[in-house]
């Protein structure tokens, strides 16, 4: 984008707020046409986290921008992020760290996957919102924004272990912070819920009756109450006794079917696999 008189305002300081502006200030001589041409390779029009605009100081506004910033030589680089100028690179500078510079404002990969999350997510894929959000928080586990998205998608997935293991060993600011308490209690709720006196009967039901019928409303029971390990470990243990149990096979497959990014999913398909060859 050229900076123009009419678009100064939309082109820094609006459109930093969006994504990082990178404003090059330059003149049309051979000094800057390598460093020029450099960036316009580097950050194209599509580019969907920073934005080139180009200031040409031959013109009055780009001579005016430049010295409200107090430029004195050309090339210049200066990043603008949310209103305000954060960065500045000069002369050869721009060539040699440029790629470094960019960096700092592109969005890490556990962002980039946290975005993945939450748009499955929206869209009503939870599945893949938690198998994202794994990936996301396995990447970056020091990221207090992937532990906690990934806590509270494991909450509502029921999966109440492993959200209880993330949340655990927290530090004193996070302990202190509010969406941490919340999940705490989100998770305090849940796990209450799971002590439902249905899944009481159900367990007694099949203790005195121990049959696949009572088996397989048992370990559904179970799934939904979030205990999809004890809802596993008991199908396994009747596919140890007859792998030829068709129903039994299947509901534990569609069990492991719904844990995606669930360090238990390759456990137990593996304890399958072991069965099976």
């Amino acid at each position: 984008m050229q900076l123009t008189e009419q678009n100064v305002r939309e082109a820094i300081i609006d459109g930093s707020m969006h994504k990082a502006v990178f404003l090059y200030f330059y003149v049309d001589a051979p000094q800057c046409a390598e460093i020029t041409q450099t960036l316009q390779t580097s950050i194209r029009d599509d580019n969907a986290y920073l934005s080139l605009v180009m200031a040409n100081v031959q013109e009055q506004v780009g001579q005016a921008v430049a010295m409200q910033l107090g430029l004195q030589n050309v090339p210049a680089l200066v990043i603008f992020q949310n209103g305000q100028p954060v960065d500045m690179l000069q002369g050869e500078e721009i060539k040699q760290k440029l790629t470094e510079v960019m960096n700092k404002y592109l969005p890490s990969q556990s962002e980039l996957l946290l975005r993945d999350a939450l748009q499955a997510e929206a869209a009503g894929d939870m599945a893949q919102a938690l198998s994202k959000a794994a990936e996301a928080y396995a990447s970056d586990e020091n990221s207090l924004q992937a532990k906690h998205i990934y806590a509270r998608l494991l909450i509502n997935a029921k999966n109440l272990s492993r959200a209880e293991e993330i949340l655990a060993g927290a530090g004193r600011e996070e302990r202190e912070s509010s969406e941490y308490q919340e999940l705490l209690s989100a998770l305090d709720l849940a796990k209450k819920a799971q002590d439902s006196p249905q899944l009481h009967q159900l367990a007694d039901e099949y203790a005195a009756q121990p049959t696949d019928e009572l088996a397989l409303k048992y370990s559904a029971a179970l799934v939904e109450a979030g205990k999809k390990a004890e809802a596993l470990d008991l199908l396994f243990n009747l596919l140890k006794q007859d792998l030829s149990k068709d129903a039994v096979k299947k509901t534990f497959l569609d069990i492991l079917s719904t844990m995606a990014g669930d360090p238990l999913q390759g456990k137990y398909r593996r304890r399958l696999y072991t069965l099976l060859y």
